[in-house]
C-alpha cells in the first residue's frame, strides 16, 4: 500500500524570490563610490515631490538627474538586470499568454545611523510596476534588513486571538510567516530579492555603523505586447 502523503499547497501567500548578483559581472565599486560621493555631499536627499516626506534617507527617487549630484552610470548593471529578470519570468513565473517585460531601475538609497525609510510599496510608480526588486549593493554585518509587512488582514489578531498556537509554532519558519505581522528575511551583500510590487516594505532606522546600507531598487513590468518597448516573451504553462 502506498504512502499516503501530505501535499502542501499554499493559499493566497506572498511569494519573496531572492538570487545573488555576481558582483564582478558589473562596476559595483564605481556605483557605491558615486553614492558615497553624493551621500557625502547631502546626507538626507529626498525629494519632497517623491511622496517620502515622512523618512530620513538619501536616495535618489524622483531626483535622478539632479546636477548637484553625480548621475550613476547603470548601463553595465542594466544589463545584468535584464539577464537575471528575464531569468524569473521565464523560471518562475505561469503564465497564459504573450507579454512584454520592462525593466526600471528606480533608485538607489544610502542609508546612515538613524536614518529609516517608511513603510511604502511599489504600485502606482513606474507605470504599475508588476514585481519589486532590492539589490543590496553595499550591506555589511550590523546593517538593517528590509521589514516586510504581511498582507494578510487577520495577522494583528492572532496572538490575542489563538495565543497558544502562536506560542508553540516556530513563527521563524517561512511556512508559518503568515502569524507574523512582519518580518526580516535573512540578507547578505549581493543579494537581489523580486517581490510583488503590492507588498508592503521598510526599512527600520539605521544603528551605528562605518558603511552606509546602499540598495538599488527596480522595478519589473508584464504587460501586454503593445504597451511597452522591451522583451516580448512567450507565455509558460
Amino acid at each position: 500500500m502506498s504512502k499516503n502523503n501530505f501535499m502542501q499547497t499554499n493559499a493566497f501567500s506572498c511569494p519573496v524570490y531572492k538570487i545573488r548578483i555576481d558582483p564582478s559581472s558589473y562596476d559595483k565599486e564605481e556605483i557605491i563610490n558615486d553614492i558615497k560621493y553624493n551621500k557625502s555631499f547631502k546626507n538626507t536627499r529626498n525629494n519632497s515631490k517623491a511622496g517620502f516626506d515622512d523618512c530620513d534617507i538619501h536616495h535618489s527617487y524622483a531626483d535622478t538627474n539632479n546636477e548637484d549630484f553625480r548621475i550613476i552610470n547603470y548601463e553595465k548593471l542594466t544589463d545584468v538586470y535584464l539577464k537575471i529578470f528575464t531569468r524569473f519570468v521565464e523560471e518562475e513565473l505561469y503564465t497564459k499568454k504573450a507579454f512584454k517585460l520592462n525593466v526600471n531601475i528606480v533608485n538607489y538609497s544610502a542609508i546612515t545611523e538613524g536614518q529609516w525609510m517608511t513603510n511604502h510599496n511599489h504600485l502606482g510608480r513606474d507605470e504599475s510596476a508588476s514585481f519589486a526588486t532590492i539589490h543590496y549593493l553595499n550591506f555589511k554585518d550590523g546593517h538593517v534588513p528590509t521589514t516586510f509587512n504581511n498582507p494578510m488582514n487577520f495577522t494583528p489578531f492572532l496572538k490575542t486571538l489563538q495565543p497558544d498556537l502562536y506560542d508553540i509554532l516556530d513563527t521563524q519558519i517561512p511556512d508559518n510567516s503568515y502569524l507574523v505581522r512582519s518580518g526580516q528575511p535573512k540578507i547578505e551583500e549581493d543579494d537581489v530579492f523580486i517581490f510583488p510590487a503590492a507588498l508592503n516594505h521598510q526599512v527600520m532606522p539605521q544603528r551605528k555603523t562605518k558603511e552606509p546600507r546602499i540598495t538599488i531598487a527596480s522595478n519589473i513590468t508584464l504587460s501586454s505586447p503593445l504597451t511597452l518597448p522591451s522583451i516580448l516573451l512567450p507565455y509558460r504553462v
